[in-house]
């Protein structure tokens, strides 16, 4: 390889220095720790959340933070990257497996929600740049894969014949990921897996209700997360 050329970006959803030099031990370790917290913090307080909240709970500076995402969509998008391929691990997984599709497919989307991946989005609401390549190529993998999925489970006859993929993710955006916190801002009940019961139910075969309109596509889901998150 000629050594002008410029490396490759990572494959494992770790965030390089701007200058792409493959990051020493401990900087990955504290960019880990940050990417952990931050969507802890995200999590909790919504787009709102200050990379200051972001550091006190890390216990790192605000230059070590800043050093590793120069502002706070940089780390937004680097922990949506970090869910997603989080998700597809698990949804290779379930295919690779095999053995009961139903199981397979609630495990999926179980793990999805425990990630918080359909709930981190909305964090992002109010972005003002566009998603990079990254994010975008990370989407499309997890998409096809979660497709891929679907289709395995209605061929055995666990899973409605009239959804797919995208109407997947669109219900699992639906559930909110937790009640809004009191004012002396302690959480109140997360709900998420009681309404996930509740959809997983409406999802199992062979389904009594008769859907209306034809089912969504990637039109819809691109359309969907630049409208109201930003990503």
């Amino acid at each position: 390889m000629n050594s002008s050329t410029p490396p490759s970006p990572p494959t494992d959803g770790n965030p390089l220095p701007a200058d792409g030099r493959a990051l020493r031990a401990d900087a990955r370790q504290n960019a880990e720790q940050i990417l952990q917290v931050a969507q802890e913090v995200f999590a909790d307080l919504g787009y709102k959340a200050s990379i200051a909240e972001v550091a006190r709970r890390s216990g790192l500076g605000m230059g070590t933070i800043y050093r590793h995402f120069p502002n706070k969509a940089a780390l937004v998008e680097r922990i949506a990257i970090k869910v997603m391929r989080e998700s597809l691990i698990e949804v290779r997984r379930a295919l690779a497996d095999g053995s009961d599709s139903w199981n397979g497919f609630t495990r999926v989307v179980r793990h999805m929600m425990g990630l918080r991946s359909s709930q981190l989005f909305p964090v992002s609401r109010g972005r003002a740049t566009e998603p990079g390549p990254e994010l975008a190529g990370i989407r499309t993998e997890l998409l096809a894969a979660l497709q891929e999925l679907v289709e395995v489970a209605k061929r055995a006859g666990v899973l409605r014949d009239d959804v797919n993929a995208f109407d997947v993710v669109l219900m699992l955006n639906s559930i909110p990921s937790r009640l809004p916190t009191e004012p002396d801002d302690v959480v109140t009940a997360d709900l998420a897996d009681r309404f996930l019961g509740v959809l997983l139910d409406g999802l199992r075969a062979p389904g009594s209700e008769e859907l209306a309109l034809p089912p969504p596509g990637r039109r819809e889901i691109d359309l969907f997360f630049r409208a109201t998150h930003g990503l």
